[in-house]
């Protein structure tokens, strides 16, 4: 009696979900929107009215819609040890989404008792969670941590489709308003001469709350009682000191345009820093207070707030002498052109060695390598920068040219010694037959290196240069006095190749054939079958016995193992 009420109850409930959709489409066609608002209206409305009708299905068949696990939450802050608040709380519970990650598995941080506070157990859970992700492990969570963890807590719900409805997903809408903002400015001191990333200027920028926003680049201005020529380059750096874009240089209105496209998250905000690159020769302009401006962000979006944007007044200073960094190529490069087959792993592309001078010791924060041969990213796997042993994660920008690897509390070179290190990855690319891969480093700049006495930032300095006209595609593995700074390898994918086939006699060893007995092994032969996987179209086998019993020889099934 139960069943036959509960079939009933669900056959009406069915028939009601198509008597309402038939009604629904006909008021539609019958309607004329006067205007797109109300045409979202009454498509809203109908949204609105199978979702109510697909609940009550979904409660008469003992069904709930799905839902995701995550927090749905919006991490908008920094965070590292001693901060505290709700962003703290939200990151413990999505590292205890995993067991692997979990913050602890009982009593305080554990899943359901977590906390509002960042200590060395959550500090070591995000260490975790950061290797897990392929992002560089520092417990720091900077803008690529918060960017994944926002990916992550996203809420996600799956609604069950009626037969004969069609569903489709979300858009995701960008956002229309970016607003621009002057957080506390670095402190005014001096720019000496050869010093890397010198801070001048921060901009903070944050997105509206109905989507995200993407910025094309900034524009900067040369401003303050100073010659552009003071500086060699004008960088852009995000939260975490990583360069956004390449190195840029003042034109005649003494502005430049510095960052390549980046998205703000809906209703967060990324600070950013206006940095120098100051000439090795300040002779000239010493004494000099330069400042650099920002008078413009280049997006879509609506821009509001306060522009221009005037950082601290720097010093030219040519007296102090800092720390170097020589660079040479590594003993691990590959110095030459090679060629590399599919499958081929732990292939090494580019090296580089850096020497410290006698002056301080220096370390080594972080290399962006430059891949511009026509590989894709697809085509790489496992790509690592490899020191001392270790294997330092690549993070690949958006339009897979740049891979960047950030070394956790820098790598200390005391002055005089030496550090080498190489990039390497596994060739799997389906396809990648003939493609090429080229490590380089597009500026001195992309290798970050800072003195430990003085804490300026180092502009690496080649051991020996040439003209970029004269590398050929043999002649790699050399520092040039343009662009590319350092030029790396040509590593070529190779096509498949079947070179040599014979006889395999261990595989199957000279015997007497019986007869009447089935499956025996009549020859084998083997063959060296390089690059990418290939399809054989047909084999052609010769079967040859004595005349006296070639008439008698009439052998049946034969099979290719």
């Amino acid at each position: 009696m139960y069943q036959s009420k509960k079939s009933k109850t669900k056959q009406f409930v069915t028939g009601l979900i198509g008597a309402s959709l038939a009604l629904s489409l006909a008021f539609a066609v019958t309607v004329k929107a006067d205007t797109v608002s109300d045409l979202t209206a009454q498509i809203n409305s109908l949204l609105a009215t199978v979702s109510g009708l697909q609940s009550k299905l979904s409660t008469v068949q003992g069904g709930a819609p799905a839902s995701s696990s995550s927090t749905g939450y919006s991490f908008s802050k920094d965070l590292s040890m001693g901060s505290s608040g709700a962003d703290v709380m939200n990151l413990q519970k999505v590292l205890n989404m995993s067991a692997d990650t979990q913050v602890s598995s009982t009593g305080a941080g554990s899943k359901g008792n977590e906390t509002s506070k960042f200590g060395p157990a959550t500090k070591a859970a995000v260490i975790k969670w950061q290797k897990k992700a392929g992002l560089p492990s520092t417990g720091y969570v900077g803008s690529l941590s918060r960017g994944k963890l926002n990916a992550m807590s996203a809420p996600v719900v799956v609604v069950p489709s009626l037969p004969g409805v069609i569903t489709t997903a979300p858009v995701v809408q960008s956002g229309t308003g970016l607003t621009v903002s002057s957080p506390v400015q670095p402190a005014a001191t001096i720019a000496p001469k050869a010093t890397s990333r010198v801070p001048f200027t921060k901009v903070t920028l944050t997105a509206g709350s109905d989507g995200d926003v993407t910025v094309n680049s900034l524009t900067v201005q040369r401003t303050g009682l100073a010659n552009d020529s003071a500086f060699g380059s004008i960088v852009l750096l995000d939260e975490n000191g990583l360069q956004i874009g390449t190195s840029k240089t003042f034109n005649s209105n003494h502005q430049t345009t510095v960052g390549d496209p980046f998205v703000i998250s809906r209703g967060t905000s990324k600070t950013l820093t206006i940095a120098g690159n100051m000439a090795a020769d300040q002779t000239e302009y010493s004494g000099q207070v330069a400042s650099l401006t920002v008078v413009g962000v280049n997006t879509s979006a609506t821009v509001t707030g306060s522009l221009p944007i005037v950082g601290a007044g720097q010093t030219v200073n040519n007296s102090l002498t800092i720390g170097t960094a020589v660079l040479y190529v590594s003993q691990y490069d590959p110095a030459s052109a090679l060629s590399k087959n599919i499958g081929d792993t732990a292939t090494k592309f580019s090296g580089i060695k850096v020497s410290a001078g006698s002056s301080e010791d220096v370390t080594l924060w972080s290399v962006r390598w430059n891949q511009t041969g026509s590989a894709g990213t697809t085509d790489l796997a496992n790509v690592v920068t490899v020191l001392d042993g270790t294997s330092y994660p690549t993070t690949v920008s958006t339009d897979g040219k740049y891979y960047t690897t950030l070394f956790p509390n820098g790598i200390v070179i005391q002055k005089g010694f030496s550090k080498e290190f190489f990039i390497q990855g596994d060739i799997v690319g389906s396809g990648a037959a003939s493609r090429t891969v080229e490590f380089d480093l597009y500026n001195a700049s992309d290798l970050y290196v800072s003195g430990n006495t003085y804490n300026f930032g180092i502009l690496s300095t080649a051991n020996s240069s040439v003209a970029p006209s004269s590398l050929s595609a043999t002649s790699r593995s050399r520092f040039t006095t343009g662009s590319p700074f350092y030029a790396g390898s040509i590593v070529t994918i190779s096509a498949g190749t079947a070179t040599t086939i014979g006889k395999a006699p261990t595989a199957a060893p000279a015997t007497n054939i019986a007869v009447n007995v089935p499956n025996q092994i009549l020859g084998a032969y083997e063959t060296n079958i390089k690059g990418e996987p290939i399809s054989v179209q047909s084999t052609v086998f010769h079967l040859n016995s004595s005349a006296a019993y070639a008439s008698n020889l009439i052998p049946t099934s034969i099979s290719l193992i």
